[in-house]
């Protein structure tokens, strides 16, 4: 196939973003079904749901590595294809056996694909000279959300299963079609006998930039919270269903693409770091406050504490939105190691630690309530201004 221009590129790279997003996040908005049809508590529900990252980190082992080797075609490719499957599996099985086996295999091949369509990214970058991810991520948001206003839609008029099997196969169909109009630019395999990453030498040379680690921790899992546990929220302890308990998660999900797409205005005229900083402590406050207050209000004023858990919502999510994506392009910056590799340990270190998190996260809810648990992200983000630091002005290598 013939080449095609990098705005070309790009145009490709956006639509698997937002499919990617609006594949996997139709299951979100459904938690409180998914659950139901387990026959699962908070705490079960929550532990089986972390088990991916199980599967994330295996993937992790590797996936750098077969990436910078053999390059991105075959991980795009096979990546999406397993996601698919593994979604109509999660939705028709009643068995926590089944779900746990196929929840891992999910994880792996989320990691797998994120690594290959992060690192393609980084590739178009450093023949630009333009940053895309923050960008891009917003693409991945933008698709979120239209998933979960389908989602929302659709809850009490077509079943689960329905909706994730179609859904799947039509996007998943859509994104293999995009990958071949995209395969002349992948990422060609480095088969180059000076660049020596083989598995044994990742392991004896992986490198932990704890600043980076610790900051994409406590300013990601604000967004792994939200989707997990906030329609939950809203329809356990505020009273709304049928929908209406997706409209926070859709609030949240709002500001964040407008967040991830307007930020690259501010780049030019202000800090980072003070970005970074004013975006933590702004959703950390807000997300608590709104949380505290919906609790306080209850049942009994429902639709006042829906609107102050939205505003929560809207002002976390944009505060939040960015942070993610600073610190990951921070960690590519900071590293000489290529970027699927670097992708891979950054990510390996995330996911260990919002494994344990959500476990955390999960029996805080089951031992308490869940608004309590949802304290935890709130207080987590004031604490990334320590890790401020670590994001550099040059955002690419």
């Amino acid at each position: 196939m013939r080449k095609i221009s990098p705005k070309r590129e790009l145009d490709l790279l956006r639509c698997t973003y937002f499919l990617f997003g609006f594949g996997i996040m139709g299951l979100t908005p459904r938690f409180p079904e998914l659950k139901a049809n387990l026959n699962l508590g908070n705490g079960q529900f929550g532990s089986l749901l972390s088990t991916g990252s199980i599967g994330s980190i295996i993937s992790l082992l590797t996936m750098g590595h077969v990436v910078h080797r053999y390059g991105n075609k075959i991980i795009y490719f096979t990546s999406v294809s397993t996601i698919m499957f593994c979604l109509f599996v999660l939705v028709h099985t009643t068995s926590s056996a089944v779900f746990l086996l196929f929840n891992i295999v999910f994880g792996a091949a989320i990691s797998a694909y994120v690594i290959a369509n992060q690192t393609q990214t980084f590739h178009l970058q450093g023949r630009t000279g333009k940053i895309h991810l923050t960008h891009l991520s917003g693409m991945w948001s933008a698709g979120a959300l239209a998933s979960a206003l389908l989602a929302g839609f659709l809850v009490g008029k077509v079943s689960l299963q329905v909706h994730i099997t179609l859904l799947s196969l039509i996007v998943f169909s859509t994104m293999l079609i995009i990958f071949y109009y995209l395969s002349p630019e992948m990422m060609a395999p480095d088969l180059s006998p000076d660049n020596d990453y083989s598995i044994r030498t990742l392991i004896a040379n992986f490198h932990v930039d704890k600043a980076v680690a610790g900051g994409l921790l406590l300013a990601c899992y604000l967004e792994f919270a939200i989707g997990d546990w906030i329609t939950i929220f809203a329809r356990d302890t505020l009273g709304f269903d049928n929908g209406l308990n997706t409209i926070p998660f859709i609030v949240f999900m709002i500001a964040m693409i407008l967040g991830r797409l307007a930020i690259h205005r501010l780049f030019d005229n202000h800090a980072i770091e003070k970005l970074v900083t004013l975006g933590a402590v702004s959703a950390g406050v807000g997300c608590f406050a709104a949380v505290a207050a919906a609790m306080a209000l209850g049942r009994e004023h429902r639709n006042m504490a829906l609107l102050v858990l939205l505003s929560g919502m809207f002002i976390s999510g944009l505060g939040s939105s960015f942070i993610g994506p600073i610190f990951t392009n921070a960690a590519n910056a900071r590293s000489s190691a290529p970027s699927s590799i670097v992708m891979a340990e950054i990510m390996l270190i995330n996911v260990f630690l919002v494994f344990v998190t959500k476990w955390i996260v999960a029996w805080t809810a089951q031992a308490t309530n869940l608004g309590i648990a949802l304290f935890i992200p709130a207080v987590m983000l004031l604490f990334v201004p320590y890790f401020a630091h670590a994001v550099v002005p040059k955002l690419t290598k």
